[in-house]
């Protein structure tokens, strides 16, 4: 009797457990979550932003588009952007093309 409830309460603690693809998903998620956080931050219409293509880039922060509105109301377009931090979030409107790229290539692909 006292191997069964041992053996119960193991399967219990193993079904408890997270693997390791559903921690780095959670992660994912997170990390995605606080770049839209700090994109909204940075532009006019934080409620009507409008995000896809979203992924966790090789430098570990929150790369995507983001289609934000402008002064007049209106959509601009997706435009690709980087968030590793609050401080550190990237529009490409920000910069030129050329600097953009280069960051997009070392933190995102």
């Amino acid at each position: 009797m006292r191997l069964a409830i041992t053996i119960i309460g193991l399967l219990a603690l193993a079904a408890c457990g997270k693997t390791a693809e559903q921690k780095l998903h959670e992660e994912n998620v997170t990390l995605t979550a606080l770049g839209e956080k700090y994109v909204r931050e940075k532009v006019l219409d934080p409620g009507q932003a409008q995000f896809r293509n979203q992924f966790v880039g090789k430098g570990g922060g929150a790369c995507g588009e983001v289609n934000a509105k402008d002064a007049f109301g209106g959509y601009i377009g997706y435009q690709r952007y980087i968030s590793v931090a609050r401080d550190l979030t990237l529009l490409a409107q920000d910069v030129s093309p050329a600097e953009f790229e280069a960051q997009w290539q070392q933190l995102c692909r």
